[in-house]
């Protein structure tokens, strides 16, 4: 079945000339291409809309003119309840005025170059983690039991986008046992919206008051 994109929205044919659309979720990327595997995985390719990145040494903004990485996949929100994964080779830049003229990888900000996963799935991992265990949202998303806390170590005191809460609403607090036979915990801290939404705040690292 063939998965089709346009303007950073998928649209999936099914047997009558309507179309299914899903939002992608990532801000300037293009898509190259996307595929389903034997097993039922999708796989989009992306590249970057961003011609400049900013330079490891100095920090200005310098073009992305060196070329590519390697290329990173990544885990994403699952399409259709299927597992779905992000590939892209991030641009290169090469900074003229630093001595010795080095090279760095392009940053964006909707994912962590350390991280396996979108942040959009990390977000999504996040809600699932609320009133289940870690063990639970492993075996749902097939994802290993260390990739789980992953996720949840990554939110851990990750500041507050005050843009996207319409309201504070209903705020809920969620503890999340961190380590295996270990009686410690995570505080995942969140805002219910008036459309019914649950909106992410913050992780804590423990669940002591603090003054």
């Amino acid at each position: 079945m063939a998965v089709i994109f346009k303007n950073g929205v998928k649209t999936m044919p099914i047997s009558t000339p309507a179309k299914i659309s899903f939002p992608l979720d990532i801000p300037q990327v293009d898509v190259l291409a996307t595929r389903q595997t034997r097993d039922n995985k999708f796989i989009i390719t992306v590249e970057s809309r961003r011609e400049t990145t900013k330079c490891g040494v100095c920090k200005q903004e310098i073009a992305c003119n060196y070329g590519h990485g390697q290329v990173v996949r990544l885990r994403h929100l699952p399409i259709l309840g299927q597992e779905t994964y992000i590939e892209i080779r991030p641009r290169r830049a090469q900074c003229p005025t630093c001595l010795h003229n080095p090279t760095t990888t392009q940053t964006l900000k909707w994912y962590d170059q350390r991280s396996p996963h979108t942040k959009a799935y990390d977000r999504y991992v996040m809600k699932l983690l609320i009133g289940s265990t870690v063990a639970d949202v492993s075996l749902k998303e097939n994802l290993g039991y260390d990739a789980v806390l992953g996720a949840l170590e990554r939110q851990v005191d990750e500041e507050v986008n005050w843009a996207e809460i319409q309201n504070l609403g209903t705020i809920g607090i969620d503890e999340v046992a961190h380590k295996k036979g270990r009686k410690s915990y995570r505080a995942v801290v969140t805002a219910r919206q008036d459309d019914g939404t649950v909106l992410i705040l913050t992780v804590l690292k423990d669940r002591k008051k603090r003054r």
